[in-house]
């Protein structure tokens, strides 16, 4: 369903928009305009509280999380700077964005709504087939330090009841239906609004979030094209998991990690590609797609009855996405020795910098918390 004028879509004066997620959505982009535009949003009208591109911060604070691989300890400070400069707004509209927060549990997401203001508070999620949301998923643990292959973490999430190895906080994230009805249950489903995200449209999003704003049409303004955040090809991805096992097996420190490889390595990957429309993406074999579009229509069916406002295609949630004409030996096969190759040397120079004795292995990722909200059924 979708709302049938713009004037309709906008949160009252003063109110305050939370949008929780979900990642891998195009958060990237929509916080990335709202970053870059502040003082002009401001004039307008609407607060982009903080100087950060989005609220990571506060949202790792307010839900306990971990944080990225050697990102700087975050406290509950960061998330009390946010409360109070929402406060400060006063008849403001304020927007709030950080995907961390789709991890709240039940007790965490009640601190946001209180912190925020329980009768300001409006709650926005952004949605995409989970068949597309599995490989830029995949590559982001990839880029935290995540040594599993694609095609075995499929099976742990898709396959193997509980679904929580290697990665256990997928599905908290992941499970849409169950998010939006703990959102809802705390501020009403009127006050909460999920946009299926149109790949085809890009500029769309942030259209709709003008309206939910009440901002000219217009004013939020994307990436160029040849600028907008690219995913890793397969290759590039298989590269990066390699010097990730590498990493491990030295038991090289996070803090290196973070200053060589996500802030190093990374960007320079990016950078060094003149498609960007990857030749070689990661492929998601057709079993894997198959269970993604169940498990999508499953949670399309319950948010449709939920009662929430819903922009967009909700029944794509269900439907298989695009199988490509060959899949065989991308997702899964076997790329030259000369990657591996490459991986052990780039880790060996970094271990070489390093004067003083390698720890012992320890893992990062998968040896996380193990999450306190309910897992999914299947």
């Amino acid at each position: 369903m979708s709302a049938a004028r713009d004037g309709d879509l906008a949160i009252p004066h003063g109110g305050c928009l939370v949008h929780i997620g979900f990642d891998k959505t195009g958060t990237t982009a929509l916080q990335g305009a709202f970053h870059r535009d502040r003082d002009r949003l401001r004039r307008l009208g609407v607060r982009y509280p903080g100087t950060e591109p989005y609220h990571k911060s506060a949202g790792i604070a307010v839900t306990a999380a971990r944080g990225n691989t050697g990102d700087a300890a975050v406290t509950m400070r960061d998330w009390r700077a946010l409360t109070e400069e929402v406060r400060r707004a006063r008849d403001e509209r304020v927007f709030v964005s950080s995907e961390w927060l789709c991890r709240a549990t039940d007790a965490q997401a009640r601190r946001v709504v209180d912190g925020l203001g329980r009768n300001r508070v409006h709650v926005a999620a952004t949605l995409r087939p989970l068949g597309k949301i599995l490989p830029s998923a995949w590559q982001q643990y990839v880029k935290d330090g995540f040594t599993g292959d694609y095609e075995s973490w499929l099976r742990g999430m898709l396959l193997e009841p509980p679904y929580v190895w290697p990665t256990p906080w997928f599905w908290i994230r992941h499970s849409h239906d169950v998010v939006l009805a703990r959102w809802a249950s705390i501020v009403g489903p009127e006050r909460v609004t999920a946009i299926v995200v149109d790949s085809r449209d890009h500029d769309l999003l942030l259209r709709q979030f003008e309206a939910l704003l009440e901002l000219p049409n217009g004013t939020l303004v994307g990436e160029p094209e040849g600028k907008r955040n690219a995913s890793l090809t397969y290759p590039e991805a298989e590269l990066l998991r390699r010097v990730n096992v590498a990493f491990a097996e030295r038991g090289l420190p996070d803090e290196l990690y973070a200053a060589a490889v996500r802030s190093g390595m990374l960007p320079r990957l990016a950078d060094a590609r003149s498609d960007l429309t990857a030749p070689h993406p990661i492929v998601t074999p057709g079993w894997a797609l198959d269970r993604a579009a169940e498990i999508g229509a499953t949670a399309a069916a319950a948010i449709a009855a939920s009662g929430i406002r819903v922009l967009g295609d909700l029944a794509s949630l269900g439907e298989s996405t695009t199988r490509p004409a060959d899949t065989q030996g991308v997702a899964s096969g076997e790329l030259p020795i000369e990657v591996a190759t490459l991986a052990q040397s780039i880790v060996g120079v970094l271990a070489g910098t390093r004067a003083e004795r390698p720890r012992p292995p320890a893992p990062r990722v998968w040896r996380r918390r193990r999450p306190v909200s309910p897992l999914p059924e299947f």
